[in-house]
């Protein structure tokens, strides 16, 4: 089976996303959307000292004109054009298809969301790959990274209808792995996730995530055990010091580990003397 990521990576968005990249006109999309990002920062609640008050919902009415104007186009046009539901040639496609019902506006901010949010998404894959982690953990960090932008953009999440990005359903499909109830509860976690930041700016994308922790546990428990995770880790390391690979760790990592060894050992043994696991 496919991993995740690599599943994750041939979504349809990801798709839309790497041909959008490939356009010619990518350039003036961005245009558009720096333009949207930079209205938005107005309307994104103030700190104040020891508080932050909720964001409220957002909508900017003629926000196609505004953007056209801020970007310094001539009219709206040059912005309709990029939305509008049928395209041809160099033109950068509609993530939402040629769909005609779905507005311009509607349509320029969905993506205007997706685009936002990529940069977070594509950090967790890295990160994913690159550790190796598993389904359960990848989720997690997804979680995290998606309240990491809704507190970055707050404005935007915001944008009425406030939540996250429209690309978080089919992700969700993903790692709901073919179990569409799964996948809805799991799409709903991320709802929660993005409104409670934007219910509290000054929570922390794992204080957003525990918001849902128990809940996404409950439908995606993780099948490998910690505790053979670590024995793997430790099994490996022992043998690449046995066998003198060099610069593997450094002084300070050295005994950084010592110390964590030293207090597992301790709570092992504590564990084993209560009637826990050998």
């Amino acid at each position: 089976m496919p991993s995740i990521t690599r599943r994750l990576d041939a979504t349809h968005t990801a798709q839309w996303y790497r041909g959008a990249r490939g356009s010619e006109s990518w350039g003036e999309r961005q245009r558009c959307y720096d333009a949207l990002a930079a209205i938005l920062d107005e309307r994104r609640v103030p700190a104040q000292p020891y508080e932050r008050a909720a964001q409220p919902t957002v909508q900017v009415p003629g926000i196609l004109t505004e953007v056209a104007h801020r970007a310094h186009f001539s009219s709206r046009e040059p912005v309709y054009k990029r939305w509008r539901a049928r395209q041809a040639g160099r033109q950068v496609p509609r993530w939402a298809g040629p769909d005609s019902v779905i507005a311009p506006a509607a349509a320029f901010i969905g993506e205007a969301k997706i685009v936002a949010f990529w940069p977070y998404r594509a950090g967790v894959l890295d990160v994913a790959a690159a550790f190796d982690m598993t389904v359960t953990e990848t989720l997690a960090a997804y979680l995290r990274s998606l309240a990491a932008w809704a507190r970055d953009h707050l404005a935007l999440a915001a944008y009425l209808p406030p939540g996250p990005p429209a690309c978080v359903i089919e992700d969700m499909e993903v790692f709901g792995a073919g179990d569409g109830t799964r996948a809805a509860c799991l799409a709903r976690s991320c709802a929660v996730v993005v409104m409670s930041v934007l219910a509290d700016p000054s929570m922390t994308p794992l204080g957003a995530f525990n918001v849902v922790r128990d809940e996404v546990s409950e439908l995606y428990p993780d099948p490998e055990q910690i505790a053979d995770r670590v024995g793997y880790s430790l099994a490996e390391l022992s043998d690449r010091l046995m066998h003198g690979v060099e610069r593997l760790v450094d002084a300070d990592q050295a005994s950084w580990l010592l110390a964590a060894v030293n207090e597992l050992q301790g709570m092992l043994a504590a564990g084993a003397g209560h009637g826990g696991p050998p």
